[in-house]
């Protein structure tokens, strides 16, 4: 392989570059490119440049136009900027340079048309421009997201297998909490691969067949055990054979127990109780003491049998099933997608790679493409997969044309995106020697770094990254380059520091103690070099260290969170990048439930779930005060009415902006310390939704479609990962995934100690790796054994792309990188132990990974530093070993901001005893459920007299219950005009009062503005009294009051209710059992209506309650019933003190008896005007006594005499 020199290579042919870390990549396409306009004369829009991010793309497009802009400008000066290679090399060797500026200047206008695009971007225009001869519609719709198409697939599979299924597999299933999003969740990033092979234990194994066997097995294992229980009890108690170490007697009889439940059921289930292998004939004999017989009876070879088949079948289901489902998916998507001619991203490499070989258009189609694209940059190659790079070779095998592969097998990383390194190791093979090329001079690190990052790789010799075909190639420093040397107090610390943890004894460090010991001093060692930075004795060149110069690399979102709250912990503010999806952070959840509640705003617990969200912040105490202040919540419940309402007739996001500053969430978030972080991920879902609006139309459509995301998300869009919350120059937290490309002064690799592989994990994980035989076939394998080929060769693969990520990790930093190591729990298979403690010697037929891995168990605390100091030993002082720093760490304290620490004032004065804000909620929480004003779902039972009168089938009496249906007729009959009942606007006003509370307009209007009419037009009392009589004028709606209480207590209210005459029939039951707290503050409320006729005073309280689907269940006798049940009476004395002590202050000469004409509680459903007042109209007028005595309890805390009036207390 020969070094790349991009302003003198030939341009034709198929080339290789491997482009490593900080090597010029971007600079050596954009080289080339200019080449081939100025040289070859090839337009713009015949350059294929294709990369793999839309972010990517728009780079590379800044970044080709900027440089042929320059170009040209030193074509037309006659000679180019200093230090401009490029441009004095084409001025030096162009032969006719009017014809050089007419190209240059036709490629910077017609700059628009140059293609370049990402992958995917490239095949959509090749299909589209093609359609003729790639054969696709052109009706055919491009599909961001084929998630809600998936779900569809999956749920239909999951019916298929499940709801005819056997009972017996369902239920395991069911108990295993087994859904079709964790079946998804098992497969879907396996999906459209189909060069996919995939392999099973027992392949050909029959559900049917397992499950006869296992059932069979089960009744043999029951019946032996009930025909003979006591005998294989006493073998087991009794045997002097058995080893009492593994059966212990005291043990014993908690098993026998365990296998009577388990063997009880007629039914089995398939999950096997912890100790059931104790019984089984295998265990048994592995447990008998040397030189015994050990117990015999046919029960416990029935149990061996009955394992080994409920293994069979749990294998089967575990197993078996995904992968069908993956099958299914496959075939499924493909089908659905087609009928509906729609296409995903997948379909755009698939249904090219299909039309390139198809067997009479495949031809024709290559010509053409080859012929529109007279050269090809091909960027980030090593993120290929076999179905890309098939595409390219198709195209431009044997073609002549100059194609250039640029990439780096070092940095790929993306293989849970579908990225195949083996694609990438085929095409280098498929390369001719002569053109591979390699980029080796380092433009980015300090030349000391670079020094100690080779002796890093460097160590293992010919396989750092274990596949033959990732050489690595010693980084060589730019001569010449003006470098900005890190200074910290005076001086050139090592580039490179290794930090080790140290157990205290042999075992291995727990990863716990060694994530958190690892992010302390990571944090302490950062507030260091940022105070350092503050005061000027930390410097990079000429300017101040400051946060945006460092960045913590971690490989988890869990280890950022530990990280920055480290950071936080002493004052250093930081910002976290991630590739995490925005619908698996809280905020997602937290808008799902406002999401919830305000399209369903009469659900009275989804309100109160999305107001103790950190959205609104009420704590539990300020929900507790809540259920006792009526008002204020009846205000929150019409505020998410007023919501809905927004949303359904202006949209989504009209809603949302309004709630946002309604509520000033954003003050609310930014209060905690990711506030910025929280703000960014609500407006970026806010985003989503408006977005997905388009196609989910309507609230149920929306909000399923948030709890979809939620549920299953994917990181395959961009347009779902997390967003950086601030652009601020401060500490950056990157994944090493997300840091590719980029590069920091200072770098911090707390964690890269962490070896855990995926394929170390459970059985059924689903591993994939590559044939060694034949690195071109790809393999799943599912459900394998531990000591299966498959898994080892699952471990190697895994670990050499975390080799890659290592090495990404390290080269991001330009003058300083920290790395973490030491003995810490499965270290073992981390990069580092790979590297730096490779064995000398590998046996041919050793496994070098299995040799390494034992190795560096075996290895104390001294042969762990020897064996990092012979690596080390040829890189001198570019290297610091020390161990991990334990300070704590000193707060970081910029000089600009003073660091002032509050205190909470203490409170010192006394509280009353009792005192609070009561009402009628608060005063019968205890009496009853509590019982929302507006409507209550209370029924009776049913009796002959109430069957006896016959209802429509569809009417008031079906309309919906609960508290959202009673809202909406408190909130009809306050808007509306009493004495218009008439008027057809009546019927608009019922409309929107209906959709604004989320009910169906079409279907109830009909029924409820009939409801309307009847209730206003039934007479109350004898004398013909009708609220359709009275006018806006002579009505107050929602009468709020508070009245002060010297102290009320439930059993001096009794005695005045009884005195009173009021504990008598259905009533009594309620006074006796009347309990609350003593009361001594302020008694609050509001009355729904009060109003006056012919000088007196009424007051109504309006109930939706449902008691009945006949008129006869609303008669008084029935109304008694529920006004005891739910308290009422208690309600409207309440009530009548309010209005009563209101008048008295209003009306000169007030006089209770000629001035307070009553109360009505008005049962809306039972009203009608053919059956009078005798139906749905509760009335009561509390005698004057009563209302003395209630007067003198509640403003002294005793009742007055007996003989008082209300006049004169």
């Amino acid at each position: 392989m020969q070094r790349l020199d991009p302003l003198y290579t030939p341009l034709a042919g198929f080339n290789l570059i491997e482009a490593s870390a900080g090597t010029g990549k971007t600079y050596t396409i954009t080289a080339l490119y200019a080449r081939l306009v100025v040289e070859a004369g090839i337009p713009v829009s015949r350059i294929l440049v294709v990369t793999y991010t839309n972010a990517a793309t728009k780079e590379l497009r800044d970044r080709i136009r900027a440089r042929l802009s320059d170009i040209r400008a030193a074509f037309l000066r006659g000679r180019a900027a200093e230090h401009d290679e490029l441009a004095t090399r084409l001025l030096d060797l162009s032969p006719d340079r009017e014809i050089a500026i007419r190209r240059l200047s036709n490629a910077v206008r017609g700059f628009d048309e140059a293609a370049i695009f990402t992958i995917h971007g490239f095949c959509k225009r090749a299909l589209g421009d093609n359609a003729f001869e790639s054969g696709l519609s052109f009706e055919t719709e491009l599909m961001a997201d084929t998630g809600d198409l998936l779900q569809e697939i999956v749920e239909d599979f999951w019916r298929r297998e499940f709801y005819a299924g056997s009972p017996l597999v369902v239920q395991y299933f069911l108990d295993e909490r087994y859904s079709p999003d964790k079946l998804l969740g098992q497969i879907e990033r396996h999906l459209g691969k189909p060069y996919l092979q995939v392999v099973t234990p027992n392949a050909e194994a029959d559900g049917p067949t397992l499950e006869h066997a296992f059932v069979a097995a089960f009744r043999q294992a029951r019946a032996l055990w009930l025909q003979d229980r006591a005998a294989i009890a006493k073998l087991l108690l009794e045997s002097s054979s058995l080893n009492r170490q593994k059966y212990g007697l005291k043990h014993i009889p908690g098993w026998l127990g365990a296998m009577d439940a388990y063997l009880a059921a007629e039914t089995p289930k398939l999950v096997l109780f912890d100790k059931f292998a104790q019984f089984t004939a295998t265990k048994l004999q592995a447990s008998t003491n040397k030189g015994k017989a050990t117990p015999q009876h046919p029960f416990f070879d029935a149990c061996a049998t009955l394992q080994t088949a409920c293994e069979a079948l749990v294998d089967y289901c575990r197993h078996q099933i995904p992968v069908k489902l993956l099958a299914y998916c496959n075939t499924e998507l493909a089908v659905r997608k087609r009928r509906q001619q729609l296409q995903s991203y997948d379909d755009l490499l698939l249904d090219l790679h299909a039309a390139l070989r198809h067997p009479r258009q495949g031809a024709a189609l290559v010509d053409t493409l080859r012929h529109r694209y007279a050269a090809a940059l091909i960027d980030e190659f090593q993120d290929t997969d076999p179905v890309q790079y098939a595409i390219f070779r198709d195209i431009y095998t044997d073609a002549g044309k100059p194609v250039f592969l640029v990439g780096d097998p070092k940095q790929a990383i993306y293989s849970f995106r579908g990225a195949d390194i083996f694609a990438y190791l085929a095409a280098r093979n498929d390369t001719p020697d002569a053109n591979r090329h390699t980029l080796d001079v380092n433009w980015r690190s300090d030349p000391h770094l670079l020094t100690a990052l080779n002796a890093v790789f460097g160590a293992v010799g010919d396989q750092p990254f274990l596949f033959d075909g990732i050489p690595f190639h010693p980084a060589i420093p730019a001569d010449g380059k003006q470098r900005e040397p890190l200074w910290i107090q005076g001086r050139q610390e090592p580039p490179l520091h290794l930090w080790l943890l140290e157990p205290d004894g042999d075992k291995p460090l727990d990863k716990g103690d060694a994530s958190r010991q690892a992010a302390r001093a990571t944090a302490a060692e950062i507030a260091r070099l940022l105070n350092l930075g503050a005061r000027d004795q930390a410097r990079i060149g000429d300017r101040p260290l400051a946060g945006g110069d460092i960045a913590v690399l971690v490989r988890s979102h869990w280890q950022g969170r530990l990280i920055r709250g480290e950071l936080l912990r002493l004052g250093v503010p930081s910002v976290q990048h991630a590739d995490d999806n925005v619908f698996v952070s809280d905020e997602a959840l937290q808008l799902e439930w406002l999401l919830a509640a305000v399209a369903e705003p009469g659900d009275e617990g989804r309100v109160r779930t999305t107001l103790a969200s950190d959205l609104f912040g009420l704590s539990g105490e300020d929900l507790h005060r809540l259920r006792e202040a009526e008002q204020s919540w009846t205000a929150w419940l019409e505020k998410f009415q007023d919501y809905r309402l927004l949303w359904c007739e202006h949209g989504f996001m009209r809603f949302f902006r309004a709630w946002l500053t309604g509520e000033e969430v954003p003050q609310r978030l930014l209060a905690f310390r990711d506030g910025e972080r929280r703000l960014t991920n609500l407006l970026h879902l806010a985003e989503l939704l408006q977005v997905a609006g388009r196609t989910h139309p309507g609230m149920v459509g929306l909000l399923k479609w948030l709890g979809d995301r939620r549920r299953v998300p994917t990181n395959r869009d961009e347009e779902q990962q997390l967003r950086l919350e601030s652009d601020e120059n401060l500490v950056r937290i990157v994944t090493v995934h997300k840091s590719k490309g980029l590069e920091y002064d200072v770098v911090f690799c707390p964690f890269l100690w962490d070896g855990r592989l995926r394929a170390d994990g459970k059985g059924d994980t689903a591993l994939l790796y590559h044939d060694p035989a034949n690195a071109g076939r790809a393999i799943l394998a599912v459900g394998v054994d531990e000591d299966h080929p498959a898994r080892q060769h699952a471990r190697r693969e895994e670990l050499a792309e975390n080799l890659r990520l290592f090495y990404v990790a390290l080269t991001r930093a330009k003058q300083r990188c920290t790395l973490v190591w030491g003995k810490i729990k499965e270290a073992e298979t981390a990069p580092p132990a790979w590297l730096l403690h490779h064995p000398p010697v590998v046996g041919p037929s050793q496994d070098p990974l299995k040799v390494t891995r034992q190795r560096f168990k075996d290895l104390t605390a001294s042969a762990l530093r020897g064996d990092l100091q012979t690596v080390f030993a040829a890189a001198g002082k570019t290297i610091a070993i020390a161990p991990l720093p334990t300070a704590s760490g000193q707060r970081y304290r910029p000089l600009a901001l003073a660091e002032t620490t509050l205190q909470a004032r203490e409170f010192t004065g006394p509280l009353p005893e009792f005192w609070r804000v009561g009402s009628f909620t608060a005063l019968t929480a205890g009496h009853s459920v509590e019982a929302p004003d507006y409507d209550m779902t209370a029924t009776i039972p049913e009796t002959a007299e109430a069957t006896a009168v016959a209802a429509p089938s569809k009417g008031i009496f079906e309309f919906p219950r609960g508290a959202r249906a009673g809202v909406c007729l408190h909130t009809l009959f306050e808007r509306l005009d009493f004495t218009q009942s008439e008027d057809e606007r009546l019927e608009t006003l019922v409309g929107r009062t209906l959709a604004g509370h989320g009910l169906d307009a079409t279907e109830w209007t009909p029924v409820v503005a009939d409801l309307a009419r009847r209730v206003l037009a039934t007479p109350l009392n004898s004398a013909g009294l009708r609220l359709a009589t009275v006018t806006p004028d002579r009505r107050l709606n929602e009468m709020e009051f508070t009245y002060p209480l010297a102290k009320l207590r439930a059993d001096t209210l009794r005695r005045v209710l009884k005195r009173h005459g009021y504990a008598v029939g259905p009533f009594r039951d309620m006074i006796e059992t009347l309990e609350f707290s003593p009361l001594r503050g302020y008694m609050k409320g509001f009355i729904d209506l009060v109003f006056e006729a012919d000088g007196q005073f009424w007051l109504v309280d309006y109930k939706s309650n449902w008691l009945g689907a006949e008129p006869a269940a609303y008669r008084r006798e029935r109304l008694d019933e529920a006004m005891a049940r739910e308290a009422y009476l208690l309600q409207y004395l309440i009530y009548t003190m309010a209005l009563h002590r209101y008048l008295r202050l209003r009306l000169p000469n007030y006089d209770y008896q000629r001035h307070f004409g009553g109360v009505f509680y008005l049962f809306l459903r039972g009203m009608d005007p053919a059956l009078g007042s005798d139906c749905g109209v509760f009335h009561d007028r509390p005698a004057p006594a009563l209302v003395a005595a209630l007067d003198a309890l509640m403003a002294t805390g005793s009742a007055g005499p007996d003989g008082a009036t209300p006049d004169t207390v």
